[in-house]
């Protein structure tokens, strides 16, 4: 079961969160980000998706996103900041920290989910074979792709190859 950090200062906030992912995820409840980001660090526990509210006490959640996207532990971890302020510049300056996801409170739990959802698998489009084969390989076996690629087809180059070699006496 993935494992998901929620942090509000909120009880309420963190009730519904716990409600409504229980299901789903094995979740994890704090109080701000300082008791998080301690949990973390003394539990040795890499959550596979982090819930954070902006507003906090002791550590908001922009100094939080900092810590955690400065860590060489953490950094890589999804973060979907939640937040009552609907302004742009709110959800531009979470974007600009690496959060990967904004939601603004009071918030749908099936919203929450397919957003948790889409950062837990992600899967990437392909234009036009914009990928290598190699860089498909990769992403296939992270399992961002949702199809084996092709098989490489060498023969044209070993073809290529032996027309080039087959002037050399020496072979």
């Amino acid at each position: 079961m993935k494992k998901i950090l929620a942090i509000d200062d909120e009880k309420s906030i963190r009730l519904i969160l716990e409600t409504s992912l229980k299901q789903r995820y094995s979740v994890t409840t704090k109080n701000d980000g300082e008791e998080g980001y301690y949990w973390m660090i003394t539990e040795k526990i890499i959550p596979d998706l982090i819930i954070c509210d902006i507003q906090m006490p002791n550590l908001d959640g922009y100094e939080f996103l900092k810590r955690i996207r400065n860590s060489g532990f953490f950094g890589d971890i999804p973060i979907i900041m939640l937040s009552g302020e609907e302004q742009s510049k709110e959800r531009v300056k979470c974007y600009q920290l690496k959060a990967q996801d904004y939601l603004t409170k009071p918030f749908n739990p099936v919203e929450l989910i397919e957003l948790i959802e889409k950062n837990l698998h992600p899967k990437i489009r392909i234009k036009n074979n914009s990928l290598s084969n190699g860089d498909k390989y990769y992403y296939y076996r992270l399992g961002a792709l949702d199809f084996m690629p092709e098989t490489l087809d060498i023969s044209e180059y070993e073809r290529k190859i032996k027309e080039k070699i087959s002037g050399y006496d020496d072979f």
